[in-house]
C-alpha cells in the first residue's frame, strides 16, 4: 500500500445494486455512480459492470488511476480474502469467483474483498460515530442478519473470514428450519424476510390490519419496509411484529454481550430505517437478560453512516489507522 497516493475506490456489491465511489482518507465521498447489479447475468458480466462504474468514478473525478492505493469490494457471502474470491454468495449466484484478479488485471491496483456486515463495522470505526473505539459490533438487520467485530481494535474474522454470522445463532434448538441447514436461527424472527413472511402468514390466518392491506395491497408482495412504515404509523399487527421481532433480537444482542463486552453496538440495515420500536424492545429484553454490569457498558446507537457504510468500509481498508486493525 502506498500511503503517498491519497485515494482508495470502495465498491458494495449487493444482490440488487452496486455502488462505487472514491473516498478520501476522511471519509469524504469525491464522486459516487451505481448500477443494477443483474445477478441473472453471469459473473464476468457484473464484474465487467464494476469495472465501467470504477472507470466512471474516475473519469467523472478527473482522478487519475496513478493516486489511487486500491480498490476494496464489500460482499455477502463467504469469502477468500488470501485469494480475493467470492467462495459463495447466494445473493448473487456466484460460486468460486475470482473477482479480485479480474479486476486487478484491469486497473493494475491492489484488489481486497470484505464481508459487507465487517465493512460496515470498519466505516464506523474509522468514520462513524464510533471512531477508534476499540471494542465496537456492527449489527446489521435487513433481509438477512450479520456483524461486524472489532474487538481490542481488530476486527475478527475467523480462519475462513466468515466470522460474524450473528443471523445464523440459534434460539430455539426446536425451531424452524433455516436456509443454514441450522434450526431456530436469529434470522428467522428478526430479518427483514421473517418480518415480511409473518405478516404475510398473520393476514392469511385472519389478523386485521388497516395500513398493510390498504389500496387493495397484494399480501404476497408484503415487505418488510411496509411493515416497518406500517407501524410508525400506528398499525397494531404491524407493531406487534416489530416487537416480536425486536424480542428476538434482543435475545441475540444479549448473547454478543455477554461474549464480546463491547463499548459500542451500532445498529444498521435496511430494518432499522423504520425500527424505532423494535430497537425499544431489544433494549427492554437487554436490560432484562443481560449482565447488568457488561449490559450498562454498551452504547446501543443507529447507524450515522448509513447506505455508503458498504463503500467507506471497503475504501477505509486502504488507509493506514485502517490497516493496522485488519491486516491487508
Amino acid at each position: 500500500m502506498n500511503q503517498d497516493k491519497p485515494y482508495a475506490i470502495g465498491i458494495d456489491l449487493g444482490g440488487t445494486k452496486i455502488i462505487a465511489a472514491i473516498v478520501d482518507e476522511h471519509g469524504n465521498i469525491l464522486r459516487q455512480a451505481n448500477a443494477a447489479t443483474q445477478t441473472e447475468e453471469a459473473a464476468q458480466a457484473v464484474i465487467g459492470r464494476i469495472g465501467d462504474l470504477v472507470q466512471t468514478v474516475l473519469d467523472e473525478s478527473g482522478i487519475n488511476l496513478s493516486r489511487i492505493r486500491g480498490i476494496g469490494i464489500a460482499t455477502a457471502g463467504i469469502i477468500d480474502t488470501q485469494r480475493q474470491m467470492v467462495i459463495f454468495a447466494s445473493n448473487l449466484n456466484w460460486s468460486d469467483v475470482p473477482i479480485g484478479a479480474i479486476l486487478q488485471e484491469r486497473f493494475g491496483v491492489a484488489v481486497q474483498l470484505i464481508n459487507d456486515a465487517n465493512a460496515a463495522a470498519v466505516a464506523e470505526w474509522a468514520f462513524g460515530s464510533a471512531r477508534g473505539t476499540k471494542d465496537l459490533i456492527y449489527v446489521t438487520v435487513s433481509t438477512g442478519v450479520g456483524a461486524g467485530i472489532i474487538s481490542g481494535g481488530r476486527l475478527i474474522t475467523g480462519v475462513g473470514d466468515s466470522a460474524g454470522e450473528f443471523g445464523h445463532i440459534s434460539l430455539d434448538p426446536e425451531g424452524p428450519l433455516c436456509v443454514c441447514g441450522n434450526r431456530g436461527c436469529l434470522e428467522n424472527y428478526t430479518s427483514g424476510l421473517a418480518l415480511a413472511s409473518r405478516a404475510r402468514e398473520q393476514l392469511l390466518q385472519g389478523a386485521t390490519s388497516s395500513l398493510l392491506v390498504e389500496n387493495g395491497n397484494d399480501l404476497s408482495r408484503i415487505t418488510a419496509k411496509e411493515v416497518g412504515e406500517a407501524a410508525v404509523r400506528g398499525d397494531l399487527l404491524s407493531m406487534t411484529l416489530m416487537k416480536e421481532a425486536g424480542y428476538y433480537l434482543g435475545v441475540g444482542l444479549t448473547n454478543l454481550i455477554h461474549l464480546f463486552n463491547p463499548q459500542v453496538i451500532v445498529m444498521g440495515g435496511g430494518v432499522m430505517k423504520n425500527g424505532q420500536l423494535l430497537l425499544a424492545e431489544a433494549k427492554n429484553v437487554i436490560r432484562e437478560r443481560s449482565i447488568s454490569r457488561m449490559a450498562n457498558q454498551a452504547s446501543i446507537q443507529l447507524t450515522t453512516i448509513g447506505a455508503e457504510a458498504g463503500v467507506l468500509g471497503a475504501a477505509g481498508m486502504y488507509y493506514p489507522s485502517e490497516r493496522e486493525m485488519v491486516e491487508v
